[in-house]
């Protein structure tokens, strides 16, 4: 784990890495494979704070943010659909759901009520949450529109850590946003947090939205009335 050492990791966070023992679905990082992936991160502003720690041999990865305003948080690189918001709040928490789970071999085989993030209602533990969330929205309003990939995850990231009583704040005005995919993601976090005052502007939703947000929006509904 020496190739970690020139970052500000916690150090309960790196001994916590070197006393855990890879298994299939969730394996330290080679060192070949990490410079690799570094300079693939050095080639997108997207990734300007992560590094990669754990693979499923997959070419899925989770990585830790070692700057910006989710220092230190874990979040997950799936090949296929890009989401970069922060699951977990530590590397630590991290590898204590993958020993609490050994029955799980990958992200997929997790559930969802095992991440620290998002957490339905209000029940989130991240000191300065809200100022993270401030934050983060500041850094998006300073993000030129044709910067998609950019804006898409600062937005899912911030909305990733927004309470239920907080959705009318943080989260109605990202559905009139322009860009299809942060206006569905908006829609999906009404419906995870089952945010019933919403339920007219939803139904709304399902005739006015973009072509993702409709869908999403009947989804939601869906939720609404489970």
């Amino acid at each position: 784990m020496e190739y970690l050492s020139k970052y500000e990791i916690e150090k309960d966070d790196v001994r916590k890495l070197q006393d855990y023992n890879s298994r299939d679905g969730f394996e330290l990082i080679e060192e070949n494979d990490f410079e690799s992936m570094l300079e693939y991160f050095e080639e997108y502003e997207v990734y300007n704070n992560l590094i990669p720690i754990m693979t499923d041999n997959n070419s899925n990865y989770w990585c830790l943010y070692v700057g910006g305003k989710l220092k230190g948080m874990v979040c997950y690189l799936a090949n296929e659909e890009m989401n970069l918001a922060p699951r977990f709040k530590s590397i630590t928490n991290l590898i204590n759901t993958i020993y609490q789970n050994p029955d799980a071999y990958d992200f997929d085989e997790l559930d969802i009520e095992v991440f620290d993030y998002p957490k339905r209602g209000n029940d989130i533990d991240l000191e300065n949450r809200r100022e993270i969330i401030e934050g983060i929205l500041n850094e998006l309003e300073e993000v030129p529109e044709n910067k998609e990939d950019l804006r898409q995850q600062l937005a899912y990231s911030a909305m990733t850590l927004v309470k239920a009583d907080e959705i009318e704040s943080y989260i109605y005005p990202f559905l009139e946003d322009e860009d299809m995919y942060i206006q569905e993601k908006a829609i999906a976090t009404i419906g995870f947090h089952k945010y019933k005052p919403a339920r007219n502007k939803l139904i709304e939703l399902t005739k006015t939205a973009m072509v993702n947000g409709k869908s999403a929006a009947g989804r939601a509904l869906k939720e609404l009335n489970k």
